[in-house]
């Protein structure tokens, strides 16, 4: 296994449920690095225990104020090899690390990620939904202008879209979206990589029906804005010529055109020849 590096931090990922879910690395480094900042000792301990990690730990969580944040760098500065973990998943998605992340920028302090299990992930490749692009907004906002004006915002992206959210605010949550975004396909993801996980597959239009679970977070994916389909017409024959003078290869046009007009490129190919040929006739 590798060496760990003094004047390091760093960023492991942890199981968000099943304890598992970790990479041989990541426990290579929590059991040989000089100290471990957890969001929640009382949540490590679990892990630890599991691993036989016995490596020094401590708090550091998102009321660790300026002062603890200057003694670690002070203590990676002196040579140590600290890591990071939260209690689930990647430290900084949704979770503490960023205000001690961005000062190691002042100094000169290597940042090591160890990868692993992310909640957001989990969540997307089994969601039914378009796995890229994606937005992730974390938290859904609590207050209602902010959910509005954010939901605004993203009404016409055409990303899936992601967001964590307690239990008892999911319905609310989901009418809000419902409100905003119109009906649109949604998954709803619990309990994920544990012995209950639930995906929910359904419409927005269907939130009241839905069977929320008080406990566990919950993992909001949304379908992004999808133009609808625009049928072709003569109008695409201006519009291929006048890629083809700028130069644009043949098939590269028709994808273009096909990207407007929310068709296949082999659509657009079969309407070009069928009516070109019918006009020239």
């Amino acid at each position: 296994m590798e060496n760990i590096e003094k004047n390091s931090l760093y960023i492991v990922s942890t199981p968000i449920g099943n304890l598992e879910d970790i990479t041989y690395r990541a426990v290579h480094v929590l059991k040989h690095v000089d100290l471990i900042l957890c969001e929640d000792t009382r949540v490590s301990k679990t892990l630890f225990r599991y691993y036989d990690i016995q490596t020094p730990y401590q708090s550091y969580h998102d009321h660790s104020t300026d002062k603890d944040i200057e003694d670690i760098i002070v203590r990676i500065q002196q040579g140590a090899s600290i890591a990071l973990i939260s209690d689930a998943g990647t430290p900084l998605i949704s979770d503490p690390g960023y205000e001690l992340i961005k000062k190691t920028s002042l100094y000169n302090i290597r940042l090591i990620p160890i990868g692993g299990s992310s909640a957001i992930l989990h969540a997307l490749v089994a969601s039914q939904l378009p796995p890229y692009p994606f937005y992730f907004g974390g938290f859904f906002p609590r207050k209602q202008t902010k959910q509005e004006s954010l939901l605004t915002s993203l009404l016409e992206l055409e990303a899936t879209l992601i967001f964590y959210e307690a239990p008892l605010r999911v319905k609310n949550t989901l009418r809000m979206m419902y409100q905003v975004l119109g009906n649109r396909k949604v998954t709803l993801a619990r309990e994920l990589t544990k012995k209950f996980e639930t995906f929910y597959y359904t419409n927005l239009n269907n939130f009241e029906a839905i069977d929320i679970q008080e406990k566990g977070e919950y993992v909001i994916l949304i379908h992004g804005f999808e133009q609808e389909e625009k049928a072709l017409d003569h109008t695409i024959f201006s519009y291929y010529d006048n890629l083809i003078k700028q130069g644009i290869p043949k098939n590269d046009a028709m994808k273009m055109i096909a990207k407007t007009f929310k068709q296949s490129k082999n659509a657009v190919y079969a309407y070009l020849k069928t009516k070109g040929d019918t006009d020239d006739k």
